[in-house]
């Protein structure tokens, strides 16, 4: 997976995707290049994400704690997962209008939560043990025995770790192989890197209805 550039924006980044498509607790945004602008805008619409062209030195300066994104052949994307913080300032300049500065309030941040824009709304569940949201129902989680029901082929989600060993989230992996202890994975998106193992503890399931292209 590649990593955030956490001190200064990348000058290459045109358009930046961003949205929480998955879960409103799964905080995403990548951004793309200048030749990858048109193809990075018909992928975000088709999963949902929203869209922000980068023209401006401030609207640049979103893109600090961002992935680069990566656009598969097959006319989808993979966007990687960023903190709240990062996020709420992408959210926050999307409401407040091109031009707009950037306020950091991280107490306001903490108090009300990341909230997704209406269009990015998915009916779809959190993975299984994920805490609900405060004053939010609860959602149905997945049966006690689902880790036994696993088998070869299912959908997980598998946490990840950029180069500086940093926590980014979790991406959606296929289950490649059962070893005790042990699971063998796959990204999903992105299969053309190689199987990679991880123990189960870093592993967290989807819920059993949960499809991957969002119906």
């Amino acid at each position: 997976m590649m990593s955030p550039n956490t001190s200064k924006p990348d000058p290459l980044a045109a358009i930046l995707v961003y949205g929480t498509p998955t879960s409103p607790e799964l905080t995403q945004a990548s951004w793309f290049r200048a030749e990858d602008k048109q193809a990075a805008k018909a992928a975000a619409e088709g999963l949902k994400f929203s869209v922000i062209e980068l023209q401006t030195d401030v609207e640049k300066a979103l893109t600090i704690g961002v992935h680069e994104g990566v656009l598969k052949g097959s006319g989808r994307m993979i966007v990687g997962s960023v903190t709240p913080e990062v996020y709420r300032k992408i959210e926050e300049y999307a409401r407040k209008g091109a031009g707009a500065e950037i306020a950091p309030t991280p107490e306001s941040a903490i108090a009300s939560g990341v909230k997704a824009s209406p269009e990015q709304n998915i009916n779809t569940a959190p993975m299984a043990g994920a805490p609900s949201a405060p004053g939010k129902p609860e959602l149905p989680l997945a049966p006690p025995d689902s880790w036994k029901a696993l088998r070869v082929g299912a959908r997980v989600l598998a946490a990840c770790w950029n180069d500086e060993k940093e926590f980014e989230g979790f991406w959606l992996a296929t289950v490649k192989r059962i070893d005790a202890g042990e699971f063998t994975l796959e990204w999903f998106e992105a299969p053309e890197y190689p199987p990679f193992k991880m123990p189960p503890k870093h592993v967290a399931l989807v819920h059993p209805e949960f499809r991957p292209s969002g119906k």
